[in-house]
């Protein structure tokens, strides 16, 4: 693999090895944060070091087995830089996905989480219990920061991710395909575990202080519940978007003994 490719398979630019982490420092830099190998010690590595602190970029010493997930594969040279916001595909894109699909698609959306920690947790558990895609509304929520991607630890390279435009359409672009639109809520209707999992699905988690918002809950065929010992209070986002997720990888593995 050569040097300076990024990792456009899956949308998410994050730009490897120096000569593409260094057209990325111009005026003003594209770049949010920069990970750079803790054992490395070089001249070059240094000098590209001091410009991207000139310039207002965070710097985060990494280790190599970082670095490696981050990059998805590419030729890193102990440098990676991300975007102070990774573009993702749009409304036109998640429509053409969906119409490719085929079998049992499982796709989550993130209705407004704002914390980017919690987004990049997300992305990453997605990713892990076998998500093909996340849905994120433009301009609402934390999006795909660096410090999102960051967390997500490599995780974008296993997913397709969509910032749509109208919420509404791409409900509708959803539905069409023949998916379910499931949410998740303290006051859901039914238990989760109750709930019949195995079929095209979009799980809907929502923002960490207010939860799914009224505008994203009218489109939902199902509001579930996370039943939890000793009345406590809701679940921090990406762990209950991680719970969901994995009950839906249990049912259908089950499913298919």
């Amino acid at each position: 693999m050569k040097e300076g490719k990024s990792a456009a398979d899956n949308q998410i630019n994050v730009l490897c090895g120096f000569h593409s982490v260094e057209a990325a420092l111009g005026d003003p830099p594209s770049l949010g944060e920069l990970l750079h190998d803790a054992t490395r010690r070089d001249p070059r590595l240094s000098r590209l070091l001091g410009l991207a602190k000139s310039k207002g970029v965070t710097l985060h010493r990494a280790t190599r087995a970082e670095l490696d997930a981050l990059s998805g594969g590419i030729r890193h040279q102990g440098l990676i830089g991300l975007l102070n916001r990774a573009p993702a595909g749009k409304l036109p894109a998640l429509k053409l996905w969906l119409e490719s699909q085929s079998g049992c698609p499982l796709v989550l959306i993130l209705d407004g989480i704002q914390d980017p920690r919690n987004v990049g947790a997300c992305l990453r558990t997605a990713a892990a219990a076998g998500a093909e895609a996340v849905v994120f509304p433009q301009r609402v929520g934390a999006g795909l920061t660096p410090a999102a991607l960051r967390v997500a630890s490599g995780g974008v390279h296993n997913l397709r991710i969509f910032e749509v435009s109208s919420w509404s359409r791409a409900f509708e672009y959803l539905k069409s395909a023949g998916l379910w639109v499931v949410g998740t809520a303290e006051d859901g209707d039914q238990d989760l575990y109750d709930f019949d999992l195995v079929r095209p699905l979009a799980l809907v988690v929502g923002s960490e202080a207010t939860g799914l918002r009224p505008v994203t809950r009218k489109f939902c065929d199902a509001v579930l519940r996370i039943p939890s010992a000793h009345a406590l209070s809701s679940l921090n986002v990406a762990v209950a978007a991680g719970v969901a997720l994995f009950e839906v990888r249990r049912q259908r593995a089950q499913h298919r003994q």
